[in-house]
């Protein structure tokens, strides 16, 4: 494998998006190459997020090398070795931070890369309960006071008024825009440069970037741990 390749992806941004919905991120494919496992548990990763916007670029790899740390790993973030530079510049300096993570004796590489997003929106038809009839005032009782068509038990109190307004109740339509994003997540041996796994994931509508960050982290951790990768 060509070391150039693993840097050629785009760089995409995993955005952020305000939406009324809960943010909803799962796992839509994996693999992993059981043959190019080492033999040793990994002790190491270098962490990088193909992303121009430091904020996310920050955030992701952050709560990725906490997640590492935790399951006994030694983390290096890309934002701490390569420095806050945009990705087309990674690739004309790519030897020099490789040559330093031999030096740190870095074993593995960890990517992600937002692949492809899509966006959809839906008219979302308004809801009524009943048709709007308007209502009229009646001939005066006997009694001299008056009543309507809402009233016809309680002639000037409130409950008649709200019975009948409730049931006339109605909602707008609206547009409703749902934005998914796909990653994907693939670990390499550093020496080798073998891929050991990849892992798709699929969000939508993420509301904020440190807790979308966060609940990715989580999906991933997840995952590794179903396939069998790390037993913590």
């Amino acid at each position: 494998m060509n070391k150039t390749k693993l840097f050629s992806v785009p760089a995409f941004l995993f955005a952020l998006t305000i939406s009324s919905c809960s943010p909803a991120i799962k796992t839509t494919g994996s693999w992993v190459n059981r043959e190019k496992l080492p033999a040793e548990p990994i002790k190491s990763v270098f962490i990088i997020d193909f992303s121009d916007k430091m904020d996310v670029r920050g955030f992701l790899e952050e709560e990725l090398a906490i997640a590492a740390q935790k399951k006994g790993l030694k983390a290096y973030k890309s934002i701490d070795v390569i420095g806050p530079v945009e990705m087309k510049y990674v690739a004309p300096v790519k030897d020099k931070f490789m040559k330093k993570l031999e030096a740190l004796n870095c074993e593995t590489i960890f990517s992600i890369a937002l692949v492809n997003s899509t966006s959809e929106t839906k008219y979302v038809q308004g809801a009524s309960i009943t048709a709007y009839t308007p209502y009229s005032y009646h001939t005066p009782p006997s009694n001299g006071s008056y009543y309507t068509g809402y009233d016809l038990n309680n002639v000037h109190g409130f409950g008649g008024y709200y019975t009948y307004a409730v049931s006339t109740m109605s909602s707008p339509g609206y547009y409703s825009t749902t934005n998914t994003y796909f990653l994907e997540a693939k670990m390499f041996d550093l020496k080798t440069e073998e891929l050991l796994f990849s892992i798709q994931t699929e969000a939508k509508n993420p509301k904020d970037i440190a807790k979308s960050s966060k609940e990715y982290t989580e999906t991933l951790m997840k995952d590794i741990k179903k396939l069998g990768l790390q037993k913590k």
